[in-house]
């Protein structure tokens, strides 16, 4: 699997420190989903929804989105993984359930939000397979990458509020 597009791998190794706080923080933001206290608890939904937006595009784009015409410096999960790998991970329930009518609630004020969001109904299931497909990629990555993945995924659980978690 060729990378999208040319990019340095000075950027591609800082760029780690990003994509592993983004992931550390869709399962604080899950963790805090079903067991925070309302109302508070909701804006924990919003940062889990968005959140899985994000790594959802991270670990199952080919392409980086382009706006007016050029290439925006999104990374992909494939800026990660040697040349000759085949993605082996997928996100169902988010590809089948939730990506389209997440696309119109978290981007758009809409009249059409037809799906109910119910934290304690979907959270887990959504959550069991981004850490499955997580696990997937980590195991795909690069063998110049994976200390860089293994040393910042260290450094989010040393964070405060982060050491309970199961990354």
């Amino acid at each position: 699997m060729a990378r999208p597009c040319p990019i340095d791998d000075a950027v591609l190794k800082r760029g780690i420190a990003h994509v592993c706080y983004e992931y550390a923080n869709l399962i604080s933001a899950a963790y805090w989903s079903i067991h925070g206290e309302a109302p508070w608890r909701t804006h924990a939904d919003d940062a889990f929804l968005l959140g899985y937006r994000k790594l959802a595009d991270f670990l199952l784009k080919d392409k980086r989105p382009r706006r007016n015409g050029v290439e925006l410096p999104d990374l992909l999960a494939k800026d990660y993984l040697p040349a000759d790998t085949t993605r082996t991970w997928v996100l169902p329930t988010w590809t089948s359930e939730w990506q389209v009518a997440m696309d119109k609630q978290l981007a758009h004020i809409t009249f059409e939000r037809d799906e109910e969001w119910v934290h304690w109904r979907w959270v887990p299931p959504l959550e069991e397979e981004m850490k499955l497909a997580w696990a997937q990629f980590l195991r795909s990555v690069d063998p110049q990458y994976k200390s860089e993945f293994a040393a910042q995924l260290s450094k989010c659980l040393a964070r405060p509020g982060f050491t309970s978690l199961k990354l």
